[in-house]
């Protein structure tokens, strides 16, 4: 089975199981307030378990050193998606905080709760390695350039640096230390942590679903503008972010399609949560999010094809 066939398959999974979330709520199943104590449990309990068990078993001290070509690559995505959403930004005349928010909106990405369930599948021996040291670039640059693009706007907020330290980093800095001591556990406890961790894919996108489904689609009309983060985040971002890799040629194939799969995700969650936090056009961050990811079950195929087959 070639890696767009199991694209394919995900996507369907992925859009099954948001329907059941989304139908969870719409039926009255679940209440704004379960949702919400469903996100807490998954940020702090399944996300972390998951980052902490895979990132640990993923392979050896040298292998992790290996891995800073790969730590420049995504730290670049994050550079040439940002550049690519000013850009749009500029072109479509906002100013702030839309185009702040915009800019956000449309360069970070879903990668917890998308992006690690898709290159699990896809790329089972490359996935530990890389989710560590994706995940180590996606803090560094969301945290400090992302919040401060936020707080650029005309929110009053504050970046606060200690928020970098959450279960999920946390997790992540206990697997690190695990994989350079060369600390490899085994027995039911772990065994029963790496069950926890893989009940993710399935639980982050209940969630999504959910959360879909308490917002309500009337969020996306409410700024017919939002719409525009569809093509910028999904389609022009990601072309950009393969064509300028490919042709700087740091990393292998691999791991050139694996960066390039996150960057066709959609919105960061978080970014709706910081824009509510700084004020600043939170019902733009929230429309995006809700956009991108309905939107990217289409698109990332589309896309995914263009850039293994055409380009």
């Amino acid at each position: 089975m070639d890696l767009l066939q199991i694209l394919f398959g995900q996507i369907s999974f992925f859009a099954t199981t948001l329907t059941v979330g989304f139908l969870s709520v719409n039926s009255g199943l679940v209440t704004d307030e379960n949702v919400t104590s469903f996100s807490k449990i998954m940020i702090r309990v399944f996300i972390p378990i998951m980052i902490l068990t895979v990132t640990a078993s993923s392979g050896t001290r040298a292998d992790l050193l290996s891995m800073g070509p790969f730590f420049i690559v995504a730290c670049l995505m994050f550079a040439i998606l940002l550049a690519v959403a000013f850009i749009s930004a500029k072109l479509l005349g906002y100013k702030s905080p839309l185009l702040n928010v915009h800019v956000c909106s449309s360069a970070f990405v879903n990668s917890a709760l998308l992006g690690y369930p898709i290159i699990t599948v896809m790329f089972p021996k490359e996935v530990g390695l890389a989710m560590a040291t994706f995940l180590i670039a996606e803090t560094l640059v969301t945290w400090t350039v992302g919040a401060a693009i936020l707080t650029f706007g005309t929110g009053e907020g504050k970046m606060d640096f200690k928020k970098m330290i959450t279960p999920v980093t946390v997790c992540l800095i206990i697997a690190v230390i695990m994989v350079m001591l060369e600390v490899n556990p085994t027995g039911i406890i772990w065994d029963s942590l790496h069950g926890i961790g893989s009940t993710q894919k399935y639980t982050g996108l209940i969630f999504i679903g959910m959360d879909i489904g308490r917002r309500g689609f009337k969020k996306l009309f409410e700024n017919p503008k939002v719409l525009f983060t569809v093509p910028v985040k999904l389609i022009i971002g990601p072309i950009c972010v393969f064509l300028i890799l490919r042709a700087l040629n740091i990393v292998s194939y691999n791991y050139l399609i694996i960066v390039s799969i996150f960057s066709m995700l959609p919105t960061m969650m978080l970014i709706t949560m910081l824009a509510q936090e700084y004020d600043c056009a939170p019902d733009y961050a929230t429309g995006a999010l809700l956009c991108t990811t309905v939107s990217s079950l289409a698109t990332m195929p589309l896309v995914f094809w263009l850039i293994t087959s055409i380009l």
